[in-house]
């Protein structure tokens, strides 16, 4: 009886070391901050009397959002989930207005995976919304930008106990945006003669609380 229990206890210590931060069936989530410098192009048409007339300006912009992220392991080395993150958007006028969302998918791919720690490596593919607030001499006015993201991230993960890591993470990120609707004092305004697209691509880094089940 004593061989048989002592054992068990060896067993269960064996798997217990063996534990991993993924694995098939962990469920995942996280909720944290990011902060990112970005390079932006915007290109403006205005057609009068059927004649285009283009006007390009680059900048920088940066972000600050908050990501909620949810992944479920299908794999040891990998890992589906989907992500919702919203924030602002602040260029070099820093006088607007204005709420930034991204949303989308994200697979994770976990390079190094022990029982405390994780290195990984992730995507991300999924659309965003960019709503600013201005004004100018003819009234205030609302523009709202919508289009794909897609990321290159990799990060580490530090398991302080079976349910509660910290996820550190640095991610490049490009957006590409389309204005899809424009109001002036409250009333929506015809696109027909103008069109407008915002680039831009740069670099977050973040910090989120991770909790696994």
């Amino acid at each position: 009886m004593k061989r048989l229990l002592l054992l068990s206890m060896l067993v269960l210590s064996g798997l217990a070391a063996s534990s991993q931060v993924n694995d098939q069936g962990t469920i995942h989530l996280a909720v944290g901050v990011n902060a990112g410098g970005h390079a932006t192009q915007y290109e403006q048409t205005i057609r009068i009397l059927g004649v285009p007339i283009t006007s390009k300006e680059s900048d920088g912009a940066a972000t600050v959002t908050f990501p909620i992220e949810f992944q479920y392991g299908l794999a040891k080395v990998f890992s589906l989930g989907v992500y919702f993150e919203p924030g602002s958007y602040l260029d070099s006028s820093a006088t607007r207005t204005n709420g930034l969302v991204l949303f989308g998918i994200a697979p994770r791919f976990y390079l190094v995976n022990n029982e405390r720690f994780a290195w990984t490596a992730g995507l991300q593919f999924g659309g965003s919304t960019l709503r600013i607030d201005d004004s100018d001499a003819l009234g205030a006015y609302t523009s709202t930008y919508r289009g794909p993201n897609f990321g290159l991230s990799s990060g580490v993960v530090f398991q302080f106990s079976d349910l509660i890591g910290l996820h550190l993470r640095a991610r490049f990120l490009t957006t590409s945006l389309a204005l899809k609707e424009f109001e002036r004092n409250g009333g929506g305004q015809s696109l027909e003669n103008f069109e407008a697209d915002l680039n831009t691509g740069g670099f977050t880094l973040g910090a989120s609380l991770a909790f696994r089940f």
